[in-house]
């Protein structure tokens, strides 16, 4: 089976309402996706999120794949990939896109290739994602009011 037609059904499992539906399958197509995928699959894998998804560890499985994809199969390319397919995310998976820039936010050997990537996406991506950070920077910001101020900086 090639990657598209597992990214299908993970894609039709996300809820995990069909018979049959679980979260050790959708965890293992995962699996194989992150030792045998490339920065390619993030654009796809960035599609199934959404914030009505049933099992949340589901999500919690996407973002370690996307970053274990990104660690292995080269950041740059990775990040850019990630960085571009926010605006596909919204709204319908907004929640998944906070929880992935404050992981990426509290990760110091990510967060700066994210950034250096982010010089590279067009300007409606890029604004996107300020107003991501600026958000998240306002929800909390005793945890993220310096690091975010830091980024937009560097992104003006």
């Amino acid at each position: 089976m090639n990657f598209k037609d597992r990214i299908s059904i993970l894609h039709k499992m996300r809820f995990l309402e069909n018979e049959g539906d679980n979260i050790e399958e959708f965890e293992n197509i995962l699996n194989e996706l992150s030792y045998k995928g490339t920065y390619d699959l993030i654009p796809d894998l960035c599609t199934i999120f959404e914030d009505d998804i049933a099992e949340p560890s589901a999500g919690d499985y996407l973002i370690e794949t996307i970053f274990y994809i990104i660690e292995n199969s080269g950041r740059e390319e990775g990040f850019y990939k990630l960085a571009s397919s926010i605006p596909k995310m919204l709204p319908h998976a907004e929640f998944w896109v906070e929880r992935i820039h404050r992981t990426l936010l509290n990760s110091e050997n990510l967060i700066i290739p994210y950034i250096n990537v982010l010089g590279n996406v067009n300007g409606p991506t890029k604004d996107m994602i300020k107003g991501i950070l600026i958000e998240i920077k306002e929800e909390e910001p005793d945890l993220y009011s310096e690091k975010v101020n830091s980024i937009l900086e560097k992104l003006t």
